[in-house]
């Protein structure tokens, strides 16, 4: 059997979304190799759930954030596994505890940003250096998760996201929002304080400043949580708030026609370990604006698909924000750029063939 280990998959956020196309691959990959699969899934809510990637089926079992419950579920689980992808470096115990149950098992986790740039537990650190293989996003991450977690002679090898089909620019289903006439800036995130760094605050900080330029702009944040309200009085402060327009959440046909819509994507992120929403922007040819930290650039080829800025420079964050909403040209050529970069390198199909490559190759180590 084929066992993945989640935190959660059924949510917003790029963990969430790479962690459920890591599952759909794992489908995949245990149909070739006609094995069964098991997905468990800490902080989905509970019983079973079958979410859809590019038509393969996910069968999942949520336990909605009981601890105890996954454990002995997983525990339960493990005599009967050849291999586990465990799906967060937060539950790479559970890899410990799986070699001890069944030493002929091997095991795969996958890390993503932040989460491994800095020293972890002991157990977790334990659960990386005991695993078979270790995956990144990123090369920045893969840097420091050798770094930090003392991984130094271990496998860790780069597994870039790809492309959910469902937000792509080539012909996905969209519901096209109503947005007032105008240009338009788009940022995808979770408005939560922990997830401060992903620099919304300084987009509205640069909106007076671009309005003096480009007078007819509206900025659209799509996402929520604990910090809106804080970002909501920043735009009331800077005078800016009827041009800031906070609109939650959206599901995917609804977010691509966010995409669809907009001029420009901008998220000015300090610590993105890789930047999914990147990708979802420049599918739909849009340019990007990100700053120049972390694995964003990765992903936006600075002056080709976008403009890169240093995270907290709010003057040339305003500058390059004006300089591709006043040139249509401009934007048409990265955006294409973007689009090119993506469909080359990103697609969902490219993920999936790199996983089960990298997994195969593993299994046969």
């Amino acid at each position: 059997m084929v066992l993945g280990l989640f935190t959660e998959l059924m949510t917003s956020g790029g963990i969430q979304r790479t962690s459920l196309h890591a599952a759909a691959a794992l489908v995949a990959f245990a149909r070739r190799e006609n094995r069964p699969v098991r997905f468990l899934s800490l902080k989905d809510p509970v019983g079973w759930h079958e979410p859809r990637v590019a038509g393969e089926v996910v069968p999942l079992l949520g336990f909605g954030g009981a601890k105890a419950r996954f454990a002995l579920a997983t525990v339960a689980t493990v005599p009967h596994i050849d291999f586990a992808y465990i799906g967060h470096p937060n539950l790479a115990p559970l890899g410990i505890v799986t070699k001890l149950l069944r030493p002929r098992a091997w095991y795969c986790v996958a890390t993503y940003g932040i989460e491994v740039w800095e020293p972890l537990p002991a157990f977790r650190r334990f659960g990386l250096k005991w695993a078979r293989v270790v995956t990144s996003v990123s090369e920045l991450t893969a840097q420091r998760v050798v770094t930090a977690q003392g991984l130094a002679g271990r496998p860790v090898v780069i597994v870039p996201p790809g492309l959910d089909p469902i937000l792509s620019g080539d012909g996905a289903r969209r519901s096209l929002p109503l947005l007032p006439p105008g240009r338009i800036l788009l940022t995808v995130a979770r408005l939560t304080a922990p997830d401060s760094y992903k620099g919304v605050d300084h987009v509205i900080q640069a909106l007076p400043a671009v309005l003096s330029a480009v007078p007819n702009v509206y900025y659209v944040v799509v996402g929520d949580g604990d910090d809106r309200g804080r970002l909501e009085r920043l735009a009331v402060d800077a005078k800016v708030r009827d041009r800031v327009l906070f609109v939650g959440t959206k599901a995917d046909e609804e977010l691509a026609g966010y995409y669809h819509a907009c001029d420009a994507f901008v998220m000015p992120s300090h610590s993105e370990g890789f930047g999914i929403v990147y990708l979802e922007a420049m599918s739909h040819g849009k340019p990007v604006v990100a700053a120049n930290s972390g694995g964003a650039p990765e992903v936006v080829e600075a002056g080709v698909t976008g403009l890169l800025v240093e995270y907290g420079d709010v003057p040339a964050l305003a500058s390059g924000l004006t300089r591709l909403l006043t040139d249509r040209e401009c934007r048409q050529r990265m955006g294409e750029a973007g689009r090119r970069r993506v469909e080359a390198r990103y697609t969902f199909e490219r993920f999936r063939t790199r996983l089960e490559s990298l997994l195969t190759d593993a299994a046969r180590s």
